[in-house]
């Protein structure tokens, strides 16, 4: 995984969705759908199940779709709502937002079916209609139990690190990767077996560590698609939640198309991170073998949530052959346009403790990060 760094903050990152802040209406319930004409000024795209914020855990299932929709020549703070069936018979307004500065925005609903999202009132609402039936089928789902990881027929495995790279004081093992409740929960622990490390360039040592790092190579992967995971991170610095992908096979020279890429879809280093705490990344290795990134520090994380360590939130990547683009919730934090990975990747998700972190943790093991799910949509090339 990329070790975040100064210079990667001045990447440039099309921020979306901006200041949208998507939710439930109060507004009243009516026996048809809304009135509005039909507009080429509004366009519309049903994205999966991606949105699902809350303390409990919930299915896959549960999870609220996501519209993103493009209002061609309004201000920046127009009104749009979405508008769905919710039973009985009875329209109700599911979700409302307003457009930032591009005249984007992204809407939310529990209910499937049809969904109209709306502009204006009246005679002068204008709108589009879609449909929970155009977004992908999921191809892979995990809501975990006891033999989702290092069982006969799981489809995660504790991965093959330790005492390495940027982690010399820590390995993965199994120990840290327990399922209880429904819940995938990866830990740092103390390491029993081992005493104190001391990394290259630090005077002081540090207790060994274990770590959670589980993934599905060789049990599943996929190329292009949409993937997404329901985490609740760890609480100190010190240590990293991290939901990504590697090329199966390896990373190879000649760029991504040809040689894959490693795709952070998220990192976590902790409550009170000066920076704000969360990064999405991607790198690959040129036709020089040298390594290339992209990504960065997610800018406004206090405007996207302040509750990683306390709530469920689902973070997630929509991967074409043309871009990258990281949501959190259905929001969009990041978008890495040009060419992206053309190798089939397999997913990881892991709680790790890297060398130049142990100096930032002056608290008392464990740690925790537990996933709820994990699911991806395959889209292939055409999306």
């Amino acid at each position: 995984m990329v070790r975040p760094t100064r210079s990667s903050r001045a990447i440039t990152v099309l921020l979306a969705v901006g200041l949208v802040t998507a939710g439930c209406s109060s507004a009243d319930s009516q026996s048809a759908p809304p009135s509005y004409e039909q507009s080429d000024a509004v366009q519309a795209r049903m994205l999966p199940q991606l949105a699902a914020t809350g303390e409990d855990t919930e299915g896959a299932d549960d999870a609220a779709w996501v519209v993103e929709a493009a209002v061609h020549d309004v201000e920046e703070g127009t009104a749009v709502t979405l508008v769905a069936e919710t039973g009985d018979g009875e329209w109700e307004t599911v979700s409302e937002a307003e457009t930032d500065a591009e005249g984007h925005v992204a809407l939310t609903s529990t209910a499937d079916g049809d969904l109209h999202v709306v502009v204006g009132d009246g005679d002068d609402a204008i709108g589009a209609e879609v449909s929970t039936d155009d977004a992908p089928e999921a191809s892979f789902t995990d809501d975990f139990d006891e033999d989702s990881v290092d069982g006969e027929g799981a489809q995660w495995y504790t991965r093959d690190q330790g005492h390495i790279g940027v982690r010399t004081c820590s390995r993965a093992d199994a120990d840290a990767a327990e399922v209880t409740g429904g819940v995938l929960r990866l830990s740092v622990l103390d390491d029993p077996d081992r005493d104190l490390c001391q990394p290259n360039g630090n005077r002081k040592r540090f207790p060994m560590r274990l770590n959670g790092h589980v993934g599905t190579e060789g049990t599943y992967d996929f190329t292009y698609g949409y993937a997404a995971a329901r985490i609740r991170t760890q609480s100190a610095r010190g240590q990293h939640s991290a939901f990504w992908m590697q090329a199966t096979g390896g990373q190879a020279t000649g760029g991504p198309k040809q040689g894959g890429a490693e795709i952070d879809v998220m990192e976590y280093f902790g409550d009170d991170h000066p920076e704000g705490g969360l990064t999405s990344f991607t790198y690959y290795l040129d036709q020089a073998g040298r390594k290339q990134t992209k990504g960065g520090w997610l800018p406004n994380v206090d405007e996207l949530g302040d509750d990683w360590s306390e709530q469920f939130h689902v973070f997630s990547v929509e991967w074409t052959p043309q871009e990258y683009v990281f949501r959190i919730d259905g929001q969009v934090t990041q978008r890495l346009k040009g060419e992206t990975s053309g190798k089939p990747e397999f997913l990881i998700l892991s709680l790790l403790s890297s060398d130049y972190e142990l100096p930032r943790f002056d608290g008392k093991l464990p740690e925790h990060m537990d996933v709820d799910w994990a699911r991806v949509w395959e889209t292939g090339p055409q999306g």
